[in-house]
């Protein structure tokens, strides 16, 4: 059977098409976290804390699994079992193996819902392996498995303004989408900000200043400026990025391996247009959850030449090795490696 897709699950529970075995997991929590209320609410009438047992999925109990799922809600049409988090990686052979058989003789009456938020199935990779694979394809084969894929930017400008809208506030899809881009497309953070942005905005227009004013660029999005302004010869453009990044007061060595991060989605870009490939090809292939990261990068890679780009990343090695093996001030240290890219992106600098 297929992954399905959050908006297909969505219509199937509308309907009441429920099954017995639900499998959530994705890059986009606040689906994951928002199908499963659905799913809970339509399974239990509404009555999810008299009909939804739910359990922690470190510390799974199997035997008390199987106890649990042989029983009948007096409340609701199905006794539901919510389990957060449960990492089969973790889990033996053969209690995964017991796990499996109970799962296999749950009640008619019983639905359990697998939800994953607290960490990532895939472990970076395109698809999840091992044991939790196995599991996966359990799900697939007895029940229903979904992926919550990020939105995107347009799916997200648009939430974002009818969210705005239902609070009563005006938000333009120009200053939602710089809303997105200062979230890097974070869903739970795009959430948190949007009410407080409308709380401050109380019934009026959401502008670029409120924007500015209360919603702190993220890491991500800070330091692909600063790439950007180095690959464009902006010197001042370049310290305005690191000043920002220095005020967040991010451990040294998050913000060096960001840099070098954003460096490398400019080297993958230029790669990928060398070498013919698409930005969907990149996306894919390393696994980029947003379309606007790809899209920047495509945009601002042919800026730089590739030995130049290349030499840049070497000079974020060394300023990584020498904040770890050195006492100075670590402004000047990266303050001189910026100097040096640029230096580098000009062509006067070896």
């Amino acid at each position: 059977m297929a992954i399905y897709d959050t908006k297909t699950v969505l219509s199937q529970i509308k309907k009441s098409e429920l099954h017995s075995l639900y499998y959530f997991y994705g890059a986009d929590i606040v689906q994951i976290e928002e199908i499963t209320k659905k799913l809970i609410d339509k399974a239990t009438d509404g009555n999810t804390e008299l009909a939804c047992t739910k359990k922690d999925g470190k510390n799974l109990n199997i035997r008390e699994l199987e106890d649990d799922s042989q029983m009948f809600s007096l409340f609701a049409p199905y006794n539901c079992i919510l389990i957060n988090d449960f990492n089969a990686e973790q889990c033996k052979e053969d209690m995964l193996k017991k796990l499996f058989k109970v799962l296999e003789s749950i009640g008619s009456s019983t639905i359990i819902i697998f939800n994953i938020t607290g960490f990532d199935v895939k472990d970076g990779k395109k698809t999840a392996s091992g044991k939790n694979k196995k599991l996966i394809d359990f799900v697939n084969k007895h029940g229903i498995v979904c992926e919550a894929i990020p939105k995107s930017e347009a799916e997200m400008v648009k939430v974002l303004c009818s969210e705005a809208e239902k609070h009563g506030c005006i938000l333009s899809y120009k200053n939602a989408g710089e809303l997105v881009h200062r979230c890097m497309g974070n869903t739970l953070r795009l959430k948190s900000e949007i009410e407080k942005l409308c709380m401050c905005a109380n019934g009026k227009e959401i502008s670029l200043d409120i924007i500015e004013s209360l919603v702190a660029p993220s890491i991500e999005t800070t330091t692909f400026a600063l790439a950007k302004a180095v690959v464009s010869l902006n010197a001042n453009g370049a310290m305005k990025e690191l000043d920002k990044l220095m005020a967040l007061r991010i451990q040294r060595t998050i913000i060096v391996h960001s840099i070098a991060s954003s460096f490398m989605d400019l080297y993958r870009a230029m790669t990928a247009v060398r070498n013919q490939k698409q930005q969907s090809d990149m996306k894919n292939d390393f696994g980029y959850n947003y379309d606007f990261m790809v899209r920047n990068a495509f945009r601002d890679c042919n800026k730089i030449a590739p030995e130049r780009l290349r030499s840049c990343i070497i000079v974020l090695r060394d300023l990584e090795k020498q904040l770890n093996s050195t006492s100075g001030d670590e402004r000047i240290m990266m303050e001189t490696a910026i100097i040096k890219m640029l230096m580098i992106a000009s062509g006067k600098y070896r």
